[in-house]
């Protein structure tokens, strides 16, 4: 075989392949585009999965889906109690709760969500296999918590870790050359001091009565 000959027979396989490849893309992309809204039978329960960092929004892409990403938004997980709640086929909400990256304050709006679906008279349940305090807390919302006969409940209270980075800077020769206006303006202390000034604690140990206030 002459190299010529070779070479036009390598050339002709990859785009062959790059053919292949192409089509079966786009198979599946219009697969995934041609997924109709599944069927609702009536009594139906809806399983909802809290789990991730909980952006306020996520776009609705078909590609994010198609390479396995199912990260959900705040958004998108409120709507779904929304509609739940005016929706009589769904008779009940089962929520799984892992271990989230949301915050305090995104727990609280889906414990109102919650709420807001429980108003309608329809019951919430909620599963755990591992939890701390705030997936408890936001499990509390719920008609009954169900916890798997392996699962964990981590109840150690709240608390909070303040970093100082003042002694770092002064061994790099760096001096921070900043305003503080108040005396509760501690942000700048991260930077200018090597511990907590009597302000800054004031205020942490307020942020953390509050959040505890409402836990209990």
């Amino acid at each position: 075989m002459s190299r010529t000959r070779k070479t036009v027979l390598i050339i002709s396989s990859i785009v062959v392949a790059l053919v292949l490849v192409v089509l079966i893309g786009l198979a599946v992309l219009v697969a995934a585009l041609r997924r109709g809204e599944p069927s609702i039978e009536n009594n139906s329960v809806l399983t909802l999965r809290i789990a991730g960092s909980l952006p306020d929004y996520m776009p609705d892409d078909p590609l994010r889906k198609l390479f396995g990403n199912t990260d959900q938004s705040l958004t998108g997980l409120i709507l779904q109690f929304k509609k739940a709640k005016v929706d009589d086929r769904i008779k009940v909400i089962v929520i799984e709760i892992n271990m989230f990256g949301a915050g305090w304050g995104k727990t609280e709006e889906i414990r109102d969500a919650i709420a807001d679906f429980r108003s309608s008279g329809k019951p919430v349940y909620a599963y755990m296999e591992y939890a701390t305090d705030k997936e408890y807390y936001l499990a509390s919302s719920c008609d009954k918590i169900y916890l798997a006969p392996p699962g964990e409940l981590f109840i150690n209270g709240l608390g909070a870790d303040v970093l100082f980075f003042r002694g770092s800077l002064d061994k790099l020769g760096i001096y921070p050359d900043m305003v503080q206006v108040g005396k509760y303006k501690t942000a700048v202390e991260t930077f200018t001091r090597k511990d907590m000034s009597d302000a800054n604690r004031e205020f942490m140990n307020s942020l953390l009565d509050d959040l505890f206030n409402r836990y209990v």
